[in-house]
């Protein structure tokens, strides 16, 4: 059982994206909790707490940088790691991301597979 419990949040307001991540997460055993924006993230979060976000940049009402940012502002929260999945594949995107501390970063489109090995490796998980 590789996801053994862990619960991963994915935001995304792509519907389509979110299911596939969705399905991707839900074949590995990981549960899956799912929100459209940053904003409804931070609300989700305060609710059940995941062991890992997946989040896209540009989005409605609260992007990933806003959402990540206010994550990072929580002593209880900002120690979840971060994998940024984006169409954003421009190097100063990246280097961004990077300068601002998520842990990851990923660009549309992905290969399952290299998801998988990366919320593996931020989860400490073989």
């Amino acid at each position: 059982m590789v996801g053994g419990g862990k619960r991963i949040l994915i935001v995304e307001d792509e519907l389509q994206i979110r299911q596939i991540v969705k399905l991707t997460l839900q074949l590995e055993n990981f549960e899956v909790m799912e929100a459209p924006n940053g904003q409804a993230a931070l609300e989700l979060i305060l609710v059940q707490k995941p062991d890992l976000i997946i989040t896209d940049i540009m989005m409605p009402e609260m992007d990933g940088i806003e959402f990540f940012l206010n994550l990072k502002e929580n002593d209880q929260l900002s120690g979840i790691p971060v994998i940024v999945l984006t169409v954003k594949s421009q190097f100063e995107d990246i280097k961004y991301a990077s300068i601002l501390g998520m842990d990851e970063y990923v660009t549309k489109p992905f290969d399952p597979r290299d998801l998988i090995k990366r919320i593996k490796e931020k989860l400490k998980m073989e």
